[in-house]
């Protein structure tokens, strides 16, 4: 992957024109940065799947156990119904963030993929591959403010 284009695009205002710079990863990157999106969200798919079927098996087997003559354990029940809402939490968490990854695939499409929202430079290609569905530049989720070079940089400790 390269380091991404830079456009420039002049802009009038009533008072000087104005040029500033738009940056933006090349087409060639942003395909390559879909597929590790699809991959990511074809994961979730199975695991909200499996996590669904989870609950499923916890409901069936909840019903068998009411038509026992001798029900289970009230202790028992208790896991039962924690591991259900610990299921739905899991849901919940997976279908929020199939929601992030079209949201990333929606910028991908508008090519604003991989621009920070809050300091319009280029967010780095390993936060990117590390938290596909990222916003913000390491610089500026770290320190809350913009890199003053305006390149993001993750630094190990």
């Amino acid at each position: 992957m390269s380091n991404g284009n830079v456009n420039t695009d002049e802009v009038t205002t009533e008072k000087t024109p104005r040029t500033f710079i738009t940056v933006r990863y090349s087409d060639e990157e942003l395909e390559q940065f879909r597929a590790v999106i699809l991959r990511e969200r074809n994961n979730s798919l199975d695991e909200l799947r499996m996590l669904k079927d989870r609950l499923e098996d916890l409901t069936s087997a909840n019903r068998a156990e009411d038509s026992m003559v001798y029900s289970m354990h009230m202790g028992e029940q208790g896991s039962e119904q924690i591991e259900k809402e610990k299921t739905y939490q899991q849901i919940n968490r997976v279908n929020d963030y199939l929601v992030k990854l079209d949201d990333a695939i929606e910028r991908i499409n508008n090519k604003t993929y991989g621009v920070c929202k809050e300091c319009g430079i280029l967010i780095a290609k390993e936060r990117l591959l590390a938290v596909p569905i990222t916003t913000q530049s390491a610089s500026y989720k770290i320190h809350k403010r913009c890199p003053e070079d305006g390149i993001d940089r993750i630094i190990g400790r």
